[in-house]
């Protein structure tokens, strides 16, 4: 049975920089939420904005949203494969930590396009 005291430093490593990149998504995710939401009077009463651009902002924050679920998910996993009482060998590949991982990593992107999409159309 492995535990957290038995990887090596590059494991620790791993877990770490894992840990830190997803924390960093959901700093971003629910920051660009918390900017957006805070000025969307501004951003979706403006009467120069045109109405097919209006869309693409709730959705850009349903995708941040679930970006920032997914990467709980990821950290919990993360936790998850350290515990002591966890068999085998600890590794960032396992499933249960990359599914959730990638799936965030999509939600973050999708939602990150979708915003400079709205602000590409709201522009023109």
């Amino acid at each position: 049975m492995a535990n957290v005291s038995s990887l090596d430093d590059r494991a620790k490593a791993s877990f770490d920089f894992a840990k830190e990149s997803t924390k960093q998504i959901i700093t971003l995710a629910t920051g660009i939420i918390a900017l957006t939401i805070t000025f969307q009077k501004d951003i979706l009463s403006s009467g120069q904005i045109p109405a097919e651009a209006k869309f693409y902002a709730p959705l850009s924050w349903l995708f941040f949203l679930l970006s920032v679920i997914f990467g709980l998910w990821t950290l919990l996993a993360l936790a998850g494969t350290l515990d002591p009482k966890s068999p085998g060998q600890p590794s960032i590949y396992g499933k249960n930590i990359i599914i959730p991982s990638i799936i965030e990593i999509l939600c973050f992107v999708i939602g990150l396009g979708l915003t400079v999409w709205y602000g590409f159309l709201a522009l023109s």
